[in-house]
């Protein structure tokens, strides 16, 4: 079933050649279309969709209305109408995207290459298609505390490893909230998320998580502390301790605009003095 919108119309009589609404005339057809785009232009697709990701964790989605984008670089995300956290994502590159025609939907399928997981969306009702040569080359500033780090983890989780797989973030314990608690090459892992230099009490807190883990629900995790920096003190508690220092240099992560002084107005009038 195809649903008609005003809206599309509207753009479709725009004169910006960037930006391209598609008929919504048959799923063969759009398919084709999103297909010759990909990599080269912003696809969007907005509609009532169901979702299943099959690899180590396995996840299902059920019908839903929601917005799919895919950038130029060949990364995914998927939201549904509330909340910034997407449904499903893929990072860049991470393997081949295709489009199919079935007989009463269009159906999105990816493959991770190095995994071979597979993530498939499957849109029963379409409400809106566009193609868009976006383009942009300008600099992020970043401001936020410890929880915008985490949720910027959680987005680009290869920053922590690779493949890293996140499950939970704010866990609660007896002892504090875990950061972020996920899968990684040790099996489970927990991590300690900081924004500054790590001090000997957040080695000594990622040690008492691990601890937690270990008496009351009898798991052997692996302890990670992610910080910018490291004094030498932290680094051999952490390794005594068969811990994790995982060096992430926020300011280049999150490159910021130097701002200029400001000039007098002498200056501006060329009267210096």
């Amino acid at each position: 079933m195809f649903i008609e919108l005003t809206a599309a119309k509207i753009v479709d009589e725009m004169s910006n050649s960037n930006f391209e609404v598609l008929p919504l005339d048959s799923f063969s057809t759009i398919s084709n279309r999103l297909n010759s785009a990909m990599g080269e232009k912003m696809i969007v697709v907005a509609g009532k969709c169901s979702a299943v990701f099959d690899g180590r964790i396995k996840s299902t989605l059920d019908d839903g209305d929601r917005i799919l984008i895919i950038k130029k670089d060949l990364s995914i995300i998927m939201h549904g109408p509330i909340g910034v956290k997407p449904l499903n994502w893929q990072k860049p590159q991470a393997g081949p995207i295709n489009f199919k025609a079935k007989e009463d939907s269009l159906e999105m399928v990816t493959q991770r290459t190095k995994t071979q997981e597979v993530l498939t969306i499957n849109f029963a009702q379409l409400a809106f298609v566009s193609l868009w040569h976006a383009y942009d080359v300008s600099e992020l500033v970043i401001y936020g505390d410890e929880s915008d780090l985490v949720r910027y983890l959680v987005s680009s989780p290869d920053l922590i490893e690779e493949e890293f797989q996140v499950l939970r973030t704010e866990y609660n314990t007896d002892v504090g909230p875990v950061d972020i608690r996920g899968m990684g090459k040790n099996g489970e892992t927990i991590i300690e998320v900081k924004k500054r230099k790590a001090t000997p009490a957040d080695a000594h807190q990622l040690k008492r998580y691990i601890e937690y883990f270990e008496e009351k629900e009898k798991k052997d995790v692996t302890g990670i502390l992610i910080a910018p920096d490291f004094p030498q003190k932290v680094l051999a508690y952490l390794e005594e301790n068969g811990l994790v220092a995982k060096r992430i240099p926020w300011d280049e992560v999150f490159p910021t605009i130097k701002r200029p002084k400001s000039a007098l107005l002498e200056e501006f009038f060329g009267e210096k003095k």
